[in-house]
């Protein structure tokens, strides 16, 4: 009687779902989170078919990929450093993230049109195959929105950085300027008055300004899948879960509902430190006071580089004790100090991991930032855009980094900065604090696929709030509603006072008469 049973409970643990994951956005960051995801899902006995810029370099079991590669160029050391260094208030405050914001908006887009009109995507259009669960990044586009739709199964979003503006209202989550930062600015929960008026000025805007650019992305989808949509954003509000690559203990608290899961540092699942090649392992280990590690990542071009702030850099680098490895797409740095190796390509995560590691300059980059919490590494961070400004105030917050902006990029101050999270009192913050981010009742990637498991399993979940689907001004209308009480009550007084002071007047006039 039991050998039914126990047969049943094993087939159901071992079932393999069928899963799509639309991930066309050329990114490489973006895609290194969600790599190990996919191939944990494969190596778990799932079907997984990826759609994506960065197909397996060998084949794994139970992966399919779509590749799209030479569709669109990908984002790799793309971003010049010469632009952005633009000191003025307008510049810094406004001007230069919306310039990349915008540019950023009309590439994804072509990139739309371009993957929707393609030969290899063509069995996504026409609905080919049943899937379980699709999965899809929630970024600056809804184009996979209407495949979603058009298959009609239960999705799964994923997010590679912190929570972006639009994000909380498609889930139903407080996103009150009051006390959740845009990450787009160097702000953390702790904000003054004028710093909370910034905030909601950018947290609104970027989402009018989302809504309004994503406008002709309707219109392409659905002049390709040849029909009318419901609203890609209204979609999008369907996904049965979030998965958000932060943790509350980096990247601040926030009031999310269930359907919002952090499995921040999910792309160092099961990663092991190599050893590093020999002429590297002889740098980092021949230097008696110890390696400081410098990369922008891949995103950014180093090589462009304003000369002043070039030569504030070697400056500073010629008067510390400490060898310094830099990651840079060139040779030729003029004047490079002798304890400087410049290198065009740098293992990051076994250098943050060398004993003899003991500070990471660095971007902000959210992946380059949780490598280095991983690691217990102390941080100067220089963040350039997008979410790092976000990520390096957390970061300096946590008494784990040092955080100035590349136009304050000078001599003394990147000194002073250096000579802080180089004492014995940061370093020790920094492993302390790398324990406590560690520390978790379940592991990222586990927390990661049981969710989307759990959504292939019993299809859409009711995880968000309702509050999402509301209309904007019932919405806001309830929001305001003790403010309006008090303010028609505030009316009322005043009105009854007045007309007892009129009544007043008149009685005395009377008598006088």
């Amino acid at each position: 009687m039991l050998l039914p049973i126990v047969f049943m409970l094993f087939a159901g643990v071992s079932q393999g779902y069928k899963i799509l994951a639309l991930l066309p956005y050329p990114g490489k960051s973006h895609h290194m989170v969600f790599e190990p995801v996919l191939n944990e899902l494969a190596n778990r006995g799932h079907e997984v078919t990826v759609v994506s810029f960065f197909p397996s370099a060998k084949p794994i079991k139970n992966r399919r990929d779509v590749s799209l590669v030479g569709l669109a160029p990908l984002n790799v050391e793309v971003v010049d450093l010469q632009y952005l260094d633009d000191p003025s208030f307008f510049a810094r405050k406004f001007s230069t993230q919306y310039h990349l914001m915008t540019k950023l908006m009309d590439f994804n887009l072509q990139l739309c049109e371009k993957v929707l009109y393609s030969n290899v995507f063509k069995e996504f259009i026409d609905a080919e195959g049943a899937y379980d669960v699709v999965l899809a990044e929630h970024f600056q586009t809804d184009c996979m929105m209407g495949i979603v739709h058009n298959y009609g199964a239960p999705s799964v979003g994923l997010m590679s950085c912190a929570v972006v503006p639009w994000t909380p209202a498609r889930v139903g989550a407080d996103g009150n300027p009051a006390i959740f930062p845009s990450i787009m600015l160097p702000l953390t929960d702790e904000m003054t008055f004028l710093e909370k008026l910034e905030n909601a000025f950018n947290l609104h805007f970027y989402t009018l300004w989302h809504k309004y650019m994503n406008r002709n992305e309707q219109s392409v989808v659905e002049a390709r899948l040849g029909r009318k949509l419901p609203p890609l954003e209204e979609i999008a509000k369907n996904f049965s879960v979030m998965l958000v690559n932060t943790h509350y203990s980096l990247n601040g608290v926030r009031a999310l509902s269930p359907s919002v899961v952090e499995v921040g540092g999910i792309h160092l699942h099961n990663k092991t430190v190599q050893p590093l090649p020999e002429d590297i392992e002889r740098w980092v280990s021949e230097s008696k006071h110890g390696v400081i590690l410098f990369s922008f990542g891949s995103l950014i071009r180093s090589s462009s580089l304003p000369a002043k702030r070039l030569d504030a850099l070697l400056k500073v680098f010629a008067r510390l004790p400490q060898r310094v490895i830099w990651k840079w797409e060139t040779e030729d740095i003029q004047g490079l100090p002798e304890n400087v190796l410049v290198l065009r390509w740098l293992p990051q995560y076994d250098l943050l991991h060398h004993p003899n590691c003991v500070a990471f300059i660095t971007h902000g980059g959210l992946l380059s930032l949780t490598e280095a919490v991983e690691a217990g590494v102390p941080l100067v961070v220089i963040p350039v855009l997008g979410d790092q400004p976000g990520n390096a105030a957390y970061a300096q917050r946590a008494g784990i980094a040092e955080a100035l902006a590349i136009h304050d990029l000078e001599e003394e101050r990147l000194y002073e900065d250096l000579i802080k999270v180089l004492t014995p009192e940061t370093r020790a913050r920094a492993k302390a604090f790398s324990q406590l981010w560690r520390e978790r009742p379940v592991s990222p990637m586990d927390e990661a696929i049981h969710y989307i498991e759990r959504a292939a399993r019993y299809g859409q979940l009711n995880m968000s709030s309702q509050s999402r689907l509301l209309p904007k001004p019932e919405l806001l209308f309830f929001y305001s509603i003790e403010y309006i009480v008090v303010i028609g009550i505030v009316f009322i007084i005043f009105i009854l006072v007045n007309c007892c002071c009129c009544s007043r007047t008149t009685k005395v006039k009377v008598k006088q008469n």
